[in-house]
């Protein structure tokens, strides 16, 4: 490290604190994800000085750019009580608040707007911290982020660094988890870490918040904050591990028919009668003579080679020609897969309730891979005031009905009435 005045001592920080700033991983991008009152702020001004020292380029001098969504909450939040840790600590400085600029004897800092990310132009930048991303709409988020990881060619260690109150599955859930990778750092630091907040402040946020509010601005944690989550019984820490493949099993496919993708989830019910995902296939139109179901099923039986195949497909495969002479199940049959499904399908609040069930017994694993399928069990929803499916967002809830069929088949929550089985 760099002389400096400037010290870090663990005993000052709370361990998520600690963890951020630190970075043993050594990661490339790094987030830290907290409820109100968690440390974000201070961790995120003290990270911008450590690297404002540490992270330099050729020259020996850093060059950092800082974005927030506004210029008057930079000021608020970030350049008064950064003037104070540089005076604190013998650092001095020059601020221009006419350009939004830092010079201090280890390099400079340049603040942006995070809306305006079209605007961050010319520069090579060392590091680069975003406060309160997910304030932002999904797509300003991205786009700040992809323009700053653009612009971090200043130096072999380039950081991007991210505080933010968890927003439900905003961009930042997109970059930290659904594109989690050995170079990124997520932390989550929760409002109870912090002892010097008083006991009546996180007992108001206990009033006024519901069960799931509270597990986002209190605990930082990734919620559903829309209505409703469908998938209620959905955990990562107890559904996601990763599921091998057994020969020996018999291999299960859900299907779900759409246009495109024509989505298959892939799974297995070992001795325990344990639901095991281990993959999801999502294929897509290839144009005019496409026969998409015959090269679903060429695409398992190639990657899964096994003397029993199993399809539980939605019920409307039955008359959804993909070619002029057979229809969908026909393909699936003649393939081989023998047929689980009735002429039509079971209700969705009964595949969801055995969804549901499963997920809370534990019983329902999900190889890491499965990244649609995922998302879907975190951010699929009910429509306002119903047990109906949303189904607005016509990139959710294709690869969870599929599993749901097959889900509802061998384990239901109603007694089934198996009259009218196509293969039986």
């Amino acid at each position: 490290m760099r002389t400096s005045k400037l010290t870090l001592k663990k005993e000052n920080y709370f361990p998520s604190q600690w963890e951020f700033l630190v970075n043993r991983k050594k990661a490339r991008i790094k987030t830290f994800c907290g409820g109100f009152g968690s440390g974000k702020t201070h961790s995120f001004i003290k990270n911008t000085a450590i690297c404002m020292i540490n992270k330099v380029s050729n020259d020996g001098k850093s060059n950092g750019l800082i974005l927030y969504p506004t210029y008057s909450l930079a000021e608020e939040v970030f350049v008064e009580p950064f003037k104070e840790l540089l005076e604190r600590n013998g650092i001095s400085y020059t601020y221009n608040i006419a350009n939004h600029k830092f010079k201090t004897p280890y390099g400079n800092i340049k603040i942006y707007q995070t809306r305006h990310p079209q605007r961050i132009v010319g520069a090579s930048y060392t590091y680069c911290g975003i406060d309160e991303l997910d304030i932002e709409s999904y797509k300003y988020a991205e786009l700040a982020v992809q323009k700053a990881l653009g612009r971090l060619r200043g130096c072999e260690d380039a950081e991007l660094y991210i505080t933010t109150s968890p927003e439900g599955f905003s961009y930042t859930h997109h970059l930290m988890v659904e594109q989690a990778a050995p170079d990124k750092l997520l932390v989550h630091g929760k409002t109870t870490d912090n002892p010097y907040l008083p006991t009546s402040y996180v007992q108001s946020l206990r009033d006024n918040y519901d069960e799931k509010l509270l597990k986002a601005y209190i605990d930082g944690e990734f919620v559903n904050l829309n209505q409703g989550a469908t998938y209620y019984g959905f955990k990562r820490e107890t559904a996601i591990r990763e599921c091998k493949y057994e020969p020996s099993l018999p291999i299960r496919c859900g299907l779900d028919w759409n246009v495109s993708p024509l989505c298959a989830t892939i799974f297995q019910i070992n001795h325990k009668k344990e639901i095991k995902v281990i993959n999801e296939i999502a294929l897509h139109h290839q144009g005019a003579g496409d026969l998409m179901t015959q090269r679903m099923c060429d695409t398992i039986k190639d990657l899964y080679p096994n003397t029993t195949y199993i399809a539980y497909p939605d019920a409307t495969g039955s008359a959804r020609n993909s070619s002029a002479a057979y229809s969908d199940l026909d393909i699936v049959r003649a393939s081989g897969f023998k047929l689980m499904v009735k002429h039509i399908n079971p209700k969705v609040i009964n595949r969801v309730n055995a969804m549901n069930n499963q997920l809370a017994k534990g019983n329902l694993h999900i190889d890491p891979k499965c990244k649609l399928l995922i998302k879907d069990l975190e951010q699929v929803c009910n429509k306002e005031g119903s047990r109906d499916i949303d189904k607005s967002n016509k990139e959710l809830s294709h690869m969870s009905d599929a599993l749901g069929y097959g889900v509802e088949w061998e384990f239901p929550t109603i007694k089934p009435n198996r009259i009218g089985v196509i293969d039986r």
